[in-house]
């Protein structure tokens, strides 16, 4: 049985009900208009303006049963849908009709069948719809027959209102609006007065239910801060009495108890204390998650009920966490929605295996009960349908019925867990939570395995294991996924998911020797929980899949099969071309498995080409490694029928086990990359030879020793020392080394330029090496170049030499790689004058620039300039260009901020910020480099408001008045009719107009002064100010007003710093 739900009235926010009658909107015109200005109102009041016909019929009230409950569930429905707080009656009278007499008595006559019809004190208010010619309400006629009307109907002056259809009926609709809420304001007002005058008895419920009134009134008046604190201290209640519980209501007290923390942390959110809605979530698990959840009806299904409570809690904070991000909020991979959804998941899956348990355990024999116990409608939250109208338990017969109902109507829903956790994933791909995906993957793996898709299950979990996750953590799901493999028969998952368990699982590898040589595999897990006809399946399965023809193939680079395989030549670093290479092979294994590969293949290619004219191979046959050994064997490769040329390096390509016969009913192959073996050869010490080698000239000649490739920064000088030796018997004269752009066998060796001896960057070089090289004799050759773009090049230099006694030069190459890093990343972004990031810039408003520069490597800036663009004025003064001496150690950030101002003329929607240029250089060099870095581009909100704030009582002091004057400017060419309303908190005292409208000419501005008084010291929010206007659209409003100060420090009174000193 799912939680008891509150009902629709829990989503949105409440509002005011407003009744409106008299109006035909079908059958006159004017009454249309009407009704459509108040149903396509943008900027309204939270009003629910229900247009109703004829006769008013108000829910009779019910006469009064004492019943033992909490919170009544129609309580909310009654204020949000039957009992409105203010009734609206339209008549179409102007003041000067004929028939005046008669329209006056019939408004009377509607009136008091109103009231008459209205028993809960509902306010009445009359709108006169007048189409004739607009007389001004001052004049005489329009004052006395206002006094008649409100005098006949028994009306305040203030209930009485006026809309010519010939007029501005939008704006009149809205200020309509506006009355009808302040009119509603007081209706509540006077509920809660009444609620806060009655006499509660010291009860628990009781207190309860008089704090849960006083909360949701105060949300229909608007006052969440006091809703708010009513609810908080009916959940304090709540909470202090848990011990107190009785057992048998403990399910009614959970869904109170789970209203109010959701109502709590709504209104958290709505305040923008997202903080405190997390925090308020975390005591709520922290103390009644754990909670014992009781024994009624049973045992097991009140711990049923309470997991789906648990994970109906958590889901109903993601949506509240959910909607406050689309409302503004920002979440980050710590603190987003995900986490939560991935709480209710996990704990529905507890609910989902307890159900399993119990309909397994406790097979109920019958049909299911008539009369439905599970069919009356509940009048309080969280009350049992069976026990309806009754203050205690029920008979013993419904009790028993009433479980029976419920057992047979529990069904374990994993699609609803499945939803949970698609949600969850959703929300961590949007917040980049790599780990959480994968945790969310394997949980989802877990449900679709319950369920019974195997193969769903099977596909996420080889998705997971592809990355890299701990050794412990990737057993576990290969355990999972051998399961799930030999549960659907699948011959290659189940092999690839063994061979990874090779060295733990040994019933796994038992099971993994049955099956590659073709028998019928055993159970390879526990079969405790598996009945006779499950087992007898999976045997079917597996002998219909041994007995077809198996054929796979296994890429094996990238997992673990204990299979351990090094490939060295014997042989120099550079080989002569049509030589003879051995290989030394060795293979060693760590795995439980006995290894009978009927074929090992390792083929040799050249390293950088796609394909060789002739390929070389290595082959061992009939290749059998025991368990937890090792094996060996030496190949002779000859490079005569080779095409390879001068400069080739030789290496493996792929390494394939052949696993059967190829025209047997079962063949297999485990390929190896020989790329990836490479790298796994170079981060252990070479024991026997070397990974690859080069083909050398045939004659010998000049030959590079050592490396030939070098790291660098873009822009700085570095420098490569060539070592040459002089393999030839004779003395190598005129040596020169050239640098030709136009012979490079890639476009980005065009980026490097070379620094000749006068310290020039050329694009081309050529270097007079020593005169001559003697035989056997090596010399250093320094090159001296600069990168100018990100990435790894390889540059081709032409080595030439004149031979002893010879006349033709002989020329060689030789390949230099140069990997080219950025010496830092700088992000740009834009902050308010607050410090707040925001992602556009606010026209003819001030900013703060900043840039976050992190080091790549070991670097000193020395200097930083901002290059700003045209509509980027500078307002910091001097500091254009900054001179510096920062040390920057690898991956250290250090960021620069700039006050800006923004001047966009023009339809120009996104501008760049311009560009920052910072001189650097290495910490152990001398020499300077000055790169130039592009600023981010934005989009520019238009301003056609401003708003300033300044205080004029400097320093502002607790409990003394404090003036804080604020300046709205108007930036357009046409007149703006402004409201300025002030957000009365609970920091402040307030003194002045609360609500002030306005006209602001073309260029012109207002001065607003207002007095508040601190009651507390502290760095308090600055007295905040909301501005509404029907000609600029409120998200414009709402970017204007960040340019006003966040934070007001109110320092404390003399009197209470003498305190603190003498304290």
């Amino acid at each position: 049985m799912d939680p008891v739900e509150a009902g629709p009235w829990l989503v949105g926010r409440p509002q005011q009900l407003i009744f409106l009658t008299g109006l035909d909107p079908a059958n006159k015109k004017s009454h249309a208009a009407l009704v459509n200005c108040f149903s396509s109102s943008k900027d309204k009041p939270p009003l629910n303006l229900r247009l109703v016909s004829g006769e008013l019929e108000f829910p009779a009230k019910p006469d009064k049963v004492v019943t033992k409950g909490v919170l009544r569930r129609d309580w909310p429905t009654k204020y949000l849908e039957r009992v409105p707080a203010l009734i609206v009656l339209f008549l179409d009278l102007d003041w000067d009709h004929p028939s005046w007499e008669e329209k006056k008595t019939e408004a009377e006559s509607k009136c008091e069948s109103i009231r008459a019809s209205c028993r809960k004190d509902s306010q009445l208010a009359v709108v006169l719809i007048q189409e004739r010619n607009i007389l001004n309400v001052e004049e005489p006629l329009a004052c006395d027959r206002a006094t008649e009307l409100c005098n006949k109907c028994n009306l305040s002056p203030k209930h009485l209102f006026v809309i010519p259809i010939l007029g501005d009926i939008q704006g009149y609709s809205s200020k309509l609006q506006t009355t009808f809420h302040e009119l509603a304001q007081g209706y509540y007002q006077q509920k809660l007065r009444t609620i806060r005058a009655r006499v509660v008895p010291p009860h628990l419920s009781f207190n309860v239910r008089q704090l849960f009134k006083l909360a949701f009134l105060s949300e229909l008046r608007q006052d969440t801060h006091t809703a708010l604190r009513n609810y908080r201290l009916a959940y304090e209640k709540c909470k202090d009495q848990v011990e107190s519980w009785d057992g048998v209501d403990i399910f009614e007290w959970r869904s109170v108890v789970g209203l109010l923390n959701y109502k709590m942390c709504e209104l958290s959110f709505l305040h923008n204390t997202a903080v405190e809605a997390i925090s308020q979530m975390r005591k709520h698990q922290a103390t009644f998650f754990d909670i014992k959840p009781g024994n009624y009806p049973t045992a097991p299904l009140a711990s049923i009920e309470h997991q789906l409570w648990k994970a109906k809690q958590c889901w109903h904070f993601a949506q509240l966490f959910e909607s406050a991000v689309q409302n503004g909020l920002t979440a980050v991979a710590t603190l987003n929605p995900g986490t939560h959804l991935d709480m209710a998941a996990s704990i529905y899956s507890l609910a989902n295996k307890e159900i399993a348990i119990l309909k397994a355990a406790q097979p109920i024999p019958g049909p299911y009960p008539t009369p439905d116990p599970l069919a009356n409608e509940t009048v309080y939250f969280g009350q049992r349908p069976w026990r309806v109208g009754l203050s205690g338990v029920a008979t013993a017969d419904i009790e028993l019925n009433a479980v029976k109902a419920i057992i047979l109507r529990l069904v374990v829903n994993y699609e609803g867990v499945i939803s949970l956790l698609n949600a969850a994933m959703h929300q961590f791909k949007r917040y980049g939570c790599a780990r959480m995906q994968k945790k969310v993957m394997n949980e989802m793996a877990d449900v679709y395995y319950a369920s019974g898709d195997c193969a769903k299950a099977l596909q996420l979990w080889s998705l997971i294991v592809r990355d890299h996750i701990p050794p412990t953590v990737r057993s576990v799901i290969l355990v999972k996924a051998a399961w799930a493999a030999y549960s659907i028969a699948s011959f290659k998952d189940f092999i690839w998911a063994a061979l990874q368990l090779g060295k733990t699982e040994g019933s796994i590898v038992n099971s993994l020797g049955s099956v590659l040589a073709g028998q019928l595999p055993a159970l390879p897990f526990n079969n405790a929980n598996l009945t006779e006809d499950q087992v007898n399946a999976y045997k079917n399965a597996w002998t219909k899949t041994l007995s077809e023809p198996q054929y796979f193939t296994l890429q094996v680079s990238r997992i673990e099969i204990h299979l351990d395989v090094k490939v060295y030549f014997l042989c120099d670093a550079s080989v002569p071309p049509k030589s003879k290479v051995p290989v030394y092979v060795v293979l060693s294994s760590d795995s439980l498995f006995k290894f009978d590969f009927s074929s090992v293949k390792i083929v040799f290619d050249a390293s950088g080409k796609k394909k060789t004219d002739v390929s070389l191979m290595a082959q061992r046959k009939n290749l059998v490694i025991e368990p937890k050994s090792s094996a060996s064997f030496v190949q002779i490769l000859d490079l005569s029928n080779c095409n390879f040329t001068e400069n080739d390096v030789i290496m493996v390509n792929n390494v394939t086990f052949e696993i059967g016969q190829k025209n047997s009913n079962m063949f297999g192959q485990l390929e190896m990359d020989g790329t990836i073996m490479a790298r796994r050869m170079k981060t252990s010490p070479t024991q026997y030879g070397n990974a690859s080698f080069t083909i050398s000239s045939g004659t010998g000649g000049l030959v590079p020793m050592g490396s030939t490739s070098v790291d660098c920064l873009v822009g700085e000088v570095a420098e490569c020392i060539l070592q040459l030796q002089n393999t030839t018997s004779g003395t190598a004269t005129d040596i020169k080394l050239e640098f030709k752009r136009t012979e490079q066998n890639s476009t980005a060796s065009a980026a490097v330029l070379f620094m000749d001896s006068a310290n020039e960057l050329q694009s081309d070089q050529t270097i007079q090496c020593q005169p001559t090289l003697n035989s056997n004799e090596t010399m250093n050759v320094p090159l001296r170049f600069s990168a100018q773009l990100v990435g790894e090049m390889e540059l081709t230099i032409e080595l030439s030499y004149l031979p002893e006694n010879g006349t033709n030069r002989i020329t060689s190459k030789i390949k230099v790689s140069v990997k080219a890093n950025d010496p830092f990343f700088a992000t740009s972004g834009i902050l308010t004058m607050n410090g707040l990031p925001v992602t556009s810039l606010l026209n003819y408003s001030e900013h703060l620039l900043k840039v976050d520069v992190t080091a790549n490597a070991d670097i000193t800036i020395m200097n930083i300039e901002w290059l700003l663009a045209d509509v980027i004025t500078s307002i910091t003064t001097n500091e254009n260009e900054k001179r510096l001496e920062e040390n920057l150690a690898r991956n250290d950030m250090i960021n620069y901020c700039h006050a800006v101002m923004v001047n966009v003329s023009g339809d120009d929607r996104e501008v760049p910020l311009g560009r920052i240029a910072i001189e650097w250089r290495r910490q152990n060099s001398s020499f300077s480099v000055r790169s130039v870095v592009a600023l981010c581009r934005l989009p520019v909100l238009p301003c056609p408001v401003y708003i300033t704030a300044n205080v004029l009582d400097s320093p502002a002091v607790v409990h003394q008045p404090i003036r804080v004057q604020y300046t709205i400017g108007n930036r357009m060419e046409e007149t703006v009719e402004l409201t300025a309303t002030f957000d009365l908190s609970d920091t402040y005292m307030f003194c002045g107009d609360k609500r002030v409208t306005f006209r602001l000419l073309p260029g012109a501005t207002r001065i607003l002064n207002v007095v508040v008084m601190a009651l507390s010291a502290d760095r308090l929010p600055f007295p905040r100010i909301a501005l509404r206007s029907i000609t600029v659209p409120d998200q414009t409003l709402q970017h204007t007003l960040r340019t006003l100060p966040a934070t007001l420090f109110v320092l404390p009174s003399s009197k209470q710093t003498a305190e603190i000193q003498q304290s």
